[in-house]
């Protein structure tokens, strides 16, 4: 079982609250944006877990959109 904040051979998995903390968002924030898909996620059981080094790139392509729009 993977506990908050266990590294495994992908990285750090992270929990709702934690990824609230990294991206300085509120919770419900990163539940609404989960839903829609637009954060890479995976559901286990009825809890969401995030792998870091997805979300980074995540924000990494999601800067460069935003660096291209401008």
């Amino acid at each position: 079982m993977i506990e908050q904040g266990e590294t495994t051979e992908s990285g750090l998995v992270m929990t709702v609250h934690e990824v609230a903390k990294y991206l300085r968002l509120s919770e419900a924030k990163v539940y609404q944006m989960t839903r829609k898909g637009s954060v890479p996620a995976i559901r286990l059981g009825k809890t969401w877990r995030f792998r870091k080094d997805l979300l980074d790139d995540w924000i990494r392509r999601e800067t460069e959109k935003s660096l291209h729009v401008s």
